[in-house]
Parts: structure tokens; sequence; C-alpha cells
């Protein structure tokens, strides 16, 4: 066995069986997990510690430690080498032991059985990938998984049988992963345990994966044994009528030298070797295998060409015509037909067997592909076959919009219009085309119908949408609006077909149309007609509640001369439960300060508010006379103390004037208060601090618009607390 390696790394190993390999009774039952349990095999569980290595016992199976894998299409990948987890052999059944938990788990399966009394020559085949991530541990610390072959019979472990994997840059064909750069992984590749010698011997295999030791790295296995337990060279049996013998030798080793029987002459290299002509019978031929470093042992393996007269003829067509968006299965009997009863096939993508076909049952892409068929005997032979995917072009039109209870014809060559002419067409209900149409002709209902296009090789299946706009397709409900309703608002058809422009009717008939639709009354029954751009419509009626509006009369005041004010409170009769406010714009967007003392000729606005959320405005003329010479209003005293009583000073000014300004001195001539707007109040404060009791002294300034002359006028206010 190889020195470990010192690099420390994590590992993912996956091994399968080809499940559709012989199945004579020359290997034993389930070996391959293809009958989709752990029937025959027994799982183990524990750790591995630096002092003591692994140690595991029997545990039974452990969900998420020792895992069945069904194959699937398409195949679940490797998170780090993006490879099938499931051998791309076609196997049924795969294992996963262990899992990327860390730990240092440790989780093993192993299988008894007693090799064929009649078998000195028999072998295991198993397919691997690996994965290792690479902690810096030492050799024996790091992850790592091991095969090992048991001899029951005499009580010790086969030093040939075991394989043993831990990092190594000697290791061919890894990569580093994509994913992460600290993970290394193979692909796909085989491994043959070669059992010579050991007819009616009781055999264990044991596959062990393990975590590191330190208990910070995973490591797990796929796991998948060869259902296919036979002699280590194939293809050394001559059948009727064969012109070539292709010998095989155990995958696997890293070299392989082919000689004659008595090494008289040196044959080629590679796992296989081809003979032709067939050679005579009673020909011997030897293989030297050259194993990787720590993988097996340097070998000489022998055969000898024999022949069967078991009957043995392989019919393959050249080609096989497959469909595009359909998957074929080179596994019907159809493909194979008039080939000899009871062969067994496999499928590669290499005509010398080394690259399985993942999913032969599921082959979507054209090409050539190798299909290798065998008898009980051992006669095996290997053609090509070559599958093209043909297309049908079919080409579906969407037919016009109709309206109910206008029908839809599906047969029209309108709708199949662009498609290859050679087509028949079948008309269904379903994707799956199951549920045939009874009225392809006379479609009264939207939705999407199904067309099955079909010529002499494939067919097609899709779907085409008809649209028939149905009454409930155009959804109403009550407008409702103060004094009129306005149709055209998106709630009053929320839920309609977006493709629908609308008209507003009078009638059912859409002959009367409504003037104004935005605000519509009074209250009844109309009628919204929607069309499409086919041209058809559908006419369905809305019912419309135009509430009353407040409405009240306003008769204007009289002129009055100032100083004197109006009050526009008491212009109008005022309506129960109906809340009224005073403005100075239509808009009600500024109110009016003051509505119960007007002092300016003007314009103003009364809006009236109801329950029923309707408001209506109205408006009235005020009209102030003033007099020649300004006339200003002022208290000679007042009091800030917060009591809501006389709490601001503030000066009136009546008069056609443009004001100028506004002061307040303190009696030793300071500025305590200044505005620069006619509105004059004052709060007894200078920058924000309560001034003290006393008499204070004011001035304003303003200009007489009727003779331009400039006025000053001065008076004293006494603030009082």
């Amino acid at each position: 066995m190889r020195k470990a390696a010192r690099t420390i790394i994590t590992i993912f190993l996956l091994f399968t069986v080809v499940s559709r390999a012989f199945t004579q009774g020359t290997c034993p039952p389930n070996i391959g997990f293809e009958q989709g349990n752990f029937t025959g095999w027994t799982c183990h569980a524990g750790s591995i510690s630096v002092t003591s290595g692994v140690n595991v016992s029997p545990s039974g199976v452990i969900p998420g430690r020792h895992t069945l894998l069904q194959n699937t299409i398409p195949q679940e990948k490797d998170l780090y080498g993006n490879f099938p987890v499931n051998c791309p052999n076609g196997s049924g059944y795969s294992i996963r032991l262990g899992n990327s938990s860390v730990g240092a788990q440790a989780e093993r399966v192993s299988y008894t059985f007693t090799v064929p009394a009649d078998k000195n020559e028999y072998s295991i085949i198993y397919n691997y990938a690996i994965v290792f991530q690479n902690p810096n541990h030492l050799p024996e610390e790091q992850p790592k998984f091991t095969s090992s072959v048991y001899d029951n019979t005499a009580g010790q472990y086969l030093g040939c049988g075991a394989f043993e994997f831990i990092a190594s840059s000697g290791l061919p064909d890894f990569q580093i992963s994509d994913k992460d750069v600290t993970v290394w992984y193979k692909p796909w590749s085989p491994v043959t345990v070669k059992l010579m010698g050991c007819a009616g011997k009781t055999i264990t295999l044991e596959f062990t994966v393990n975590d590191c030791s330190r208990g910070g790295h995973f490591g797990y296995a796929y796991l998948d044994v060869n259902e296919n337990c036979k002699s280590p060279i194939t293809g050394n049996v001559y059948c009727n009528g064969a012109s070539s013998l292709t010998l095989t030798a155990p995958f696997g080793f890293k070299e392989y030298h082919w000689y004659k029987g008595d090494f008289s002459a040196f044959l080629g290299t590679g796992n296989t070797l081809k003979l032709q002509p067939v050679p005579a019978i009673g020909t011997r031929y030897a293989v030297e295998i050259v194993p990787y470093p720590g993988l097996g042992c340097l070998d000489t393996l022998y055969t000898t060409i024999e022949a069967s007269s078991d009957a043995f003829s392989f019919v393959l067509p050249d080609t096989l015509n497959g469909c595009v968006g359909l998957p074929v299965n080179l596994t019907l009997p159809a493909v194979t037909q008039g080939s000899t009863p009871g062969l067994q096939y496999s499928y590669f993508l290499d005509s010398v067997g080394l690259q399985y076909l993942a999913t032969p049952t599921y082959v979507t892409q054209a090409g050539r592909y190798y299909i290798k068929a065998e008898n009980a005997a051992g006669c095996s032979e290997t053609q090509a076959i070559e599958l093209r995917m043909n297309g049908i072009n079919l080409n579906l039109n969407a037919p016009p919009h109709h309206c109910f209870p206008a029908t839809v014809d599906l047969t029209d060559p309108a709708v199949t219009s662009g498609s290859d002419a050679d087509l028949s067409y079948s008309y269904w209900a379903n994707a799956a085309a199951t549920i045939p149409l009874t009225n392809a002709s006379s479609i009264d209902t939207p939705g999407i119908y199904y067309i099955k296009a079909s010529n002499s090789i494939c067919s097609k299946v899709s779907g085409v949408q008809v649209n028939i706009w149905m009454p409930d397709d155009l959804k109403t409900s009550t407008a409702i609006g103060c004094g009129g309703a306005d149709l055209t608002s998106p709630v009053v058809t929320a839920g309609s077909a977006p493709i629908f422009n609308y008209s507003y009717w009078r009638d059912s008939a859409a002959t009367i149309p409504v003037p104004n639709p935005k605000y519509t009354a009074p209250s009844g029954r109309y009628f919204i007609r929607a069309g499409v751009p086919s041209g058809c419509a559908i006419i369905k009626g809305v019912d419309v509640v135009a509430k009353p509006l407040p409405e009240f009369a306003v008769t204007d005041p009289a002129a009055v001369t100032a100083p004197a004010k109006v009050d526009i409170t008491t212009v109008f009769i005022p309506l129960p439960s109906v809340q009224y406010s005073y403005w100075l714009d239509a808009a009600a967007t500024r109110p009016v300060p003051n509505p119960s003392g007007i002092s300016k000729t003007g314009k103003y606005f009364i809006r009236a508010l109801d329950s029923a959320g309707c408001e209506y405005v109205n408006d009235v003329n005020v009209v102030i006379e003033v007099p020649f010479h300004p006339v200003i209003l002022y208290p000679n005293a007042f009091s800030p103390n917060g009591d809501g009583i006389n709490d601001r000073f503030r000066l009136e000014i009546a008069g056609d004037i443009d004001f100028r300004g506004f002061k307040i001195f303190n009696r030793w001539g300071e500025l305590v208060f200044e505005s620069k707007t006619e509105d004059v109040i004052w709060d007894g404060q200078k920058n924000g601090s309560p001034l003290p009791v006393g008499t204070y002294y004011w001035v304003v300034e303003l200009v007489n618009n009727k003779d331009g002359r400039f006025h000053r006028r001065t008076g004293s206010i006494t603030l009082l607390r």
C-alpha cells in the first residue's frame, strides 16, 4: 500500500454499478442496490481519532449517513465537481456514504458473499469520482476513502484488493473546483477488484469513508457495485459470424501492455485490444496491468480465445429517427428487434465502452451512440447507431378576438398557416393530448387549446390562445357621485379585461350617448359599451346614484363704510346637518381669517359639506367703502397675561392706503416691535421675552392712494399685567 501524501484533503467518492448488466447468478443479490434498498449490506457508523484511527460498529441504516439515491432525469450534479451523483452508466441506484457535516465521523458499508465454486477468475467492478478538501493536516489525520477485500476463509485481507484514496498530486485527472479553490475533484473513473483463485471462498467487501481526525473537515462517498461479476478479461468468446473480437482488460489501472500468451510479441496498450481477423480458437493472450501508486498490485492476466455454439445475432439499424423535444429510449426492444432473445445490452458514448451513456432511456441529443450486446456464454459485439433528431415546424396563429356568442374554428387553415405542408392535425383540450376536443370547429369558450401536428416520423403538440369576450369579461359596479357620477372612473369597470375601450350610453342599444359621462345625472340605469380591437363589443348596464348637493342661496350684504365690517356667516339660510366654511378662493384652499368681520371689499366663497360627503360652493360679494382719509383704530391699553382677554395689541386701518410700516418703542426710544405688513398684532414681547409694565409708543407710516399724500401717525399704549 502506498504511503499517504502530505496534503490533507476532504473527500467525496462515487461508485456505481451497471444495473442492466448480466444477472445470471454470478453476482450476489442486490450487490448493486438495484432492489432499491440495503438488503444484503451491513451499515456501520463511528468515528476516527488520531490515536486509534477508524472505529466503527454495526449501526443499521442511519439516514443522512447511509443514504440511498435513485437515478433521476436530469441527473443531480455534485456541488463541487458538477458531475452526476449517480454514475453515468445507467445504474438505477447508488448510495451516499457519509455526509457534508464535520465532527470526525466515519461510516462503512460491507457485503459478505461466497464466490461460486466454478469461478476461479472473478472480479468486482465499480466506478468512482472523488472530491478532496484540503486542510493543512498530517497525512494520517486527513479524510480518506478506503476499499478492502477480506478473505473470511483465510482470515486475512487481500493486499491487492485494497485501495486507499488520500489527497495526492500523483493521482491523475484531478481538477480544482469552481465552487471552492480548496477542493479538488476527479470525475468518474472505473476500478476493478480482481479475485483470482478465490473460487468457493467467503469474501467481504468493505467501503469506508471518514472525516479528518481533527473534526473540522468532512468526507463522503457515493457507492454502487457492479452487478456484472465475471472474468477480469472479457470479449474472448468467438460467436458465429463475428469478424473481430475486442478484448477488454479490467478498468482503473494506469497502464496496459498486451502480449501474445508466450510474450513473443508486443500487441498494444490501452485497456482494450481489437483482434481482426478473429484468431484461432485456443490462442492465448496476456496483459500486464500497472496500477496507479497505492491502488492495487502490478499483475499479469491471461485469456484464451474460445468459441461458443450459443445462438448470437445482434441486429441494430444504422440510423434511428427521433423527434426534437422528445426523448428517445434506446433500451426499447424495438431498437434491437431481430436480435437473439435474451441478450443483455450496455450503452456507451465511445466504441471501446469506456464512456457510459448516462441515461439511455432518455436521449435528447442527436449523435452516434454505441450499444454492446452480450449473451450468457460471453459472446459480445458492439455496434454504432446514428440518432437523428427530426423537427416539426408547427406554426400556430391565434384566431382573431371574438365576442360571445360567436365561436372560433380551430380547424381553419389560417390557424396553422406557415407550418410544414405534410402535417396532419388533431385537436385536444390538454397539453398531453389525451382529452380530445369534440367542437374544434366551433369553440365557444375562451382558453388555451392544443393542436397536435404529425408527420410520418414525429408529432408535436402546441397550444393556441382562443379569445372570446364573454359578458363576464366586462364588470361594472354602481357609479356614485355628488350631483352626478363619473362613469369613466376605473373603479366603475374594475376587474374587466384590460384590452377594452369604453363608451357610455343612455340605452341598451347604445344609440343615445351620455352627454357628460364624467358627470352623469340624474340617478338611474345607464349602459357601458366595451369594445375590442376586432370590432366586437359587449354592452352592460350600470347603476348611477347622483346624490343631491347641499345647495344654498346667498344674498349679498349691503355696502358699508370703513371702519365698519361685514359678517358673511349671516348671508344665507343654513341647512341642517351641513357644515359651512369660508374661503378666499373658489377651490377652498385659503381660509378667510375672520368671516364674521370682513374689512375689505372683494368676492368671498362659502363651502357647504353634508354628511354624505357632498359639497357645494357659493360666492358672496362684499363692498366696504373707504373714507378719503385713513381711519386708524387701536386700543390704548392691553394686558398680555394669557387670560384670553385683551391679550394682544391690534392696529386696524381703514381706507384706500398703501401701508409702509409700523414700530413700537419703549420710553427710552428703543425699538421693541416692528411689522412690515398691515396686519399688526403685538403680544407684549421683545425677541420672545415679556416686556415690563409701562407705556410704549407706536409709529405707523402709510400713503393715501387717493391723493398720494404720505402720513405718519403716532400714539401710545399702556402694557398691563
